[in-house]
């Protein structure tokens, strides 16, 4: 049987040990950016448009973080989309222009969110 994934918005039960360790994973990725920056969760969570306890709970793996989210705060934080999150955890790469294409989008939330908003979009 293969591996699945949640989709965005999905409740995650804490049985689900794979996912909880990503969003614990992430989490911690989160709160070094942060931390590395010298900000507060006040500031950060003022900055992304979010509750500092909901920070809190991302930066713990307690609550999934949705896509949306995770751009206003590598956009607070001032750090690629790509230093929150795995790529291998989001797509396998077998060709150089998918990965070129990926690393651009992690690089870039505006273009990320132009894709997921389905607008063209030119991958350099």
């Amino acid at each position: 049987m293969g591996r699945t994934r949640p989709m965005e918005g999905q409740t995650i039960t804490m049985g689900d040990s794979e996912t909880l360790s990503r969003r614990v994973e992430i989490g911690r990725r989160l709160r070094e950016a942060r931390r590395r920056r010298g900000l507060s969760q006040s500031e950060v969570s003022q900055t992304a448009g979010i509750t500092q306890a909901s920070l809190s709970n991302y930066e713990t793996g307690k609550r999934e973080l949705p896509l949306s989210t995770m751009m206003n705060l590598a956009a607070a934080l001032d750090v690629p989309l790509g230093d929150l999150m795995e790529i291998s955890d989001v797509i396998i790469l077998r060709d150089s222009r998918l990965a070129d294409a990926v690393r651009a989008l992690t690089e870039s939330p505006e273009l990320l969110e132009s894709v997921i908003n389905g607008e063209p979009v030119a991958v350099p």
